[in-house]
């Protein structure tokens, strides 16, 4: 088991990669879906507003992505270690945690809630609508963390059809509830909350039942009583990994609010479009990572059997895939960008605002793919300080050019400061590699 059958390498990413994309994309689908439910509303308050809750929803619960990520690169070294015992434990502290940081967001949600009005400062009748919004999704905090935690199982085993099986799930019931709550029922922003909360319990429930299956009932109950699971020092490399990786993520997603604060400054119809656009970031993204994935698993495998020259074929190899898939989606927004717009809203104002933007869009997926991939590199090697400390230099870099760019050029410079702030993490992390690559040895 320790040892990584090399026979067909591509077939082995691809097994790994094409379900991690069918899975990631479904969710941004699912935006979309979301997107045109409230899009064909009569007023751009409502986009607005949609779009102004998921991007606090995204910044609140994926500052805990650590639970994935961190989780991923412990499993993934693990297995390769051949270790099934701290695997087990590693699946219970993972699930464990996700559960109870859940609990604590929704013991603090008025604070959570009254912080996120005054750091996004959205227009007046944009935030009212975001408050009901806020008020019903909140109630998803312990699920969504939970599948989380048991995501980074799957994907540290390179079980990215278990991942797929939940986000499926998670999206399809998603997508459902909300057509039919906004569409259907006429509920508004309150349906769209409704559904997305109704849908992560159900897929928190799945994610459950999918690792029982996989790992055994009776192996995870062992793991529960083992006393070794709960030593506080047992948590300590959890804590520590995660620790880098949550500030490392609040360097990300703090970038990522930024850009609707800043584009509700340049107002409502700005905002709104940047929603839009929004999506299809994250469509990239999360297309993207799926390659990424890849690396997490078979890459940090091969850390785990401390073998440096399958670790860096792993790496090149997933790498090359990645950009190739970069290019494909570079071609679809060129081809079919402008009228992916006009299917997602029907106000004009919108479709002008993102069509500004467009070529911006193209460019994203070819500038942006060695960010996504070396942060699967650097999660399968638990290479949390490295994580941090190029993200943050990044990030700074973007908080320099953000306002005079913005003020310069309007939503594309909002969009080009973007641009440059994603480029800017695969080149720094591309310098670092060398550096994390010596702990291996020759």
């Amino acid at each position: 088991m320790a040892k990584t059958d090399d026979s067909n390498p591509h077939r082995r990413i691809l097994g790994i990669a094409l379900p991690a994309i069918l899975a990631n994309s479904s969710t941004p689908l699912v935006g979309l879906v979301d997107t045109w439910a409230v899009g064909h509303l009569p007023e751009a308050m409502h986009l607005a507003a949609v779009g102004l809750g998921s991007i606090v929803f995204s910044y609140l619960f994926w500052a805990f992505g650590f639970l994935r990520m961190g989780t991923t690169g412990l499993v993934a070294q693990a297995w390769g270690r051949d270790d099934t015992r701290v695997l087990n434990a590693e699946v219970i502290r993972a699930s464990v945690v996700g559960i109870i940081l859940g609990l604590i967001l929704l013991l603090l949600q008025q604070p959570i809630l009254a912080l996120s009005l005054r750091a996004m400062a959205p227009p007046a009748e944009v935030g009212v609508l975001m408050i009901d919004y806020f008020n019903i999704r909140i109630w998803a905090a312990p699920a969504t963390l939970l599948t989380f935690a048991i995501a980074g199982v799957l994907f540290g085993l390179g079980r990215t059809s278990g991942v797929l099986v939940i986000h499926l799930v998670l999206n399809i019931t998603n997508g459902i509830l909300n057509v039919w709550f906004v569409v259907g029922l006429g509920m508004g922003v309150k349906g769209i909350a409704l559904g997305t909360l109704i849908a992560q319990w159900l897929a928190a429930a799945i994610s459950v039942w999918i690792v029982v299956r996989i790992l055994g009932s009776g192996a995870l109950v062992s793991a529960l009583r083992d006393a070794a699971t709960w030593a506080l020092a047992r948590f300590q490399r959890l804590i520590m990994v995660n620790g880098f990786i949550f500030i490392r993520t609040i360097f990300l997603m703090t970038a990522l609010a930024l850009i609707m604060r800043v584009a509700g400054r340049l107002g409502t119809i700005d905002m709104a479009a940047s929603h839009v656009v929004n999506q299809y970031m994250l469509l990239i993204a999360l297309g993207l990572d799926g390659f990424a994935h890849a690396a997490e698993a078979l890459a940090g495998k091969a850390w785990g059997e401390r073998e440096r020259a399958r670790f860096q074929r792993w790496v090149w190899l997933s790498g090359g895939w990645a950009v190739l898939a970069s290019m494909v989606y570079s071609l679809v927004f060129w081809g079919f960008g402008d009228g992916l717009t006009r299917l997602l809203t029907d106000i004009p104002a919108v479709q002008a605002s993102v069509a500004q933007v467009m070529p911006l869009v193209i460019a994203l997926p070819v500038v942006s793919v060695w960010c996504y991939h070396f942060d699967g590199v650097y999660i399968g090697a638990t290479a949390a300080v490295a994580m941090m400390v190029t993200m943050g230099v990044a990030f700074v870099l973007y908080l320099v050019i953000l306002e005079p760019m913005t003020q310069t050029w309007g939503l594309p410079g909002l969009w080009g400061a973007v641009l440059i702030f994603m480029a800017a993490r695969g080149l720094f992390q591309a310098l670092w590699y060398p550096r994390m690559l010596r702990q291996l040895g020759s």
